[in-house]
């Protein structure tokens, strides 16, 4: 019997799908983080082995069993990721005992695939991060945001975070609006005004640290919005814009204008909310007619089935081999 690995590495964990040749999914495996930019190539390449290690003994599958693997990454974003990224990869499999062909790609691409098995579509992630990837009928792809937490990810968890604290800031500061996003900020970093500095001191620790405390803080967004706080409800609602922006910047790319169709993935995207009222409004007018419909799959399922048919795998998306 041979089987496939599917990774699906982002900005807070990995998760891998080992499958059979027939596609079927033999076990599923889960570890930190495996993008670099934000733990370091040691890192991720020790999160990425550990996950697959333990798939392999949960299965009782030998590491020569496994024929190919394909790899989704977060931060896999241009030609000077490619070689931190082999590393990486050549890393972990090594280290697991795992000796097979594989490919990697950005963490989106393996999402589109799982969410469409390899047919026209687009896939808008909102995660910790958020980006947008689809395929047209004659094949060309097109990728939108993803461009990390300084410059992009407009609509993430990391970008609810940021605006929520930043509000809750200039609430206790009396330069904005009330908001309940100040007390659930008091009980995140203290009640006094020392204490908060103190917490945002430390942001500057590491990248690490600063974009874990703030898409730990979306949740709370989340929450003030459904006990309908004005403030809450407009991060999300911009949120949710940017979102529809972001997917439908995509569609027009690869010319699925009408007919169009749009599966969503991602913690923010998970959970009903306000954000997702106006998602569907603002696609809708962007690209009228447009369907929302379920992702078939997850991506590590979609990072499995390339590793068995790379066929799928469009040909102009950033890749790396070995």
């Amino acid at each position: 019997m041979s089987y496939f690995l599917g990774i699906d590495g982002g900005a807070t964990k990995t998760h891998i799908v080992l499958s059979n040749g027939t596609g079927r999914p033999v076990v599923e495996g889960q570890s930190g983080p495996s993008n670099y930019h934000i733990v370091g190539v040691d890192q991720a390449a020790a999160n990425l082995s550990a996950a697959i290690s333990q798939a392999l003994t949960d299965s009782a599958v030998v590491p020569h069993g496994v024929k190919a693997a394909c790899a989704g990454l977060a931060g896999f974003d241009g030609a000077s990721d490619k070689k931190n990224v082999q590393e990486i990869l050549t890393s972990a499999l090594q280290a697991s005992g795992v000796h097979c062909s594989w490919r990697s790609l950005n963490d989106s691409v393996v999402a589109w695939a799982g969410a469409f098995h390899g047919s026209p579509g687009a896939l808008i992630a909102s995660g910790s991060g958020a980006v947008a990837f689809a395929v047209g009928e004659t094949g060309r792809s097109a990728r939108a945001d993803g461009l990390g937490h300084w410059l992009g990810d407009a609509g993430s968890g990391y970008d609810i975070g940021r605006r929520g604290l930043r509000a809750a800031l200039a609430a206790l500061d009396e330069r904005g609006p009330a908001t309940l996003l100040a007390e659930k900020f008091r009980a995140t970093a203290g009640g006094s005004q020392r204490e908060w500095i103190g917490w945002i001191a430390a942001l500057d620790s590491s990248i690490s640290h600063a974009h874990d405390q703030l898409c730990s803080f979306a949740p709370s967004v989340m929450e003030a919005a459904a006990c309908g706080d004005t403030v809450a409800g407009s991060i999300l609602k911009e949120a949710g814009e940017d979102l529809a922006g972001t997917a439908a910047s995509v569609l027009r790319k690869v010319g699925l204008l009408t007919d169009s169709k749009v599966a969503t993935a991602g913690s923010v995207l998970e959970q009903p909310s306000c954000l997702h009222q106006a998602f569907r409004a603002a696609l809708n007018a962007h690209l009228p007619g447009c369907q929302i419909v379920p992702a078939r799959a997850g991506p590590a399922w979609g990072a499995a089935l390339l590793a068995r048919n790379p066929d799928l795998v469009p040909q102009d998306a950033l890749q790396a081999h070995g």
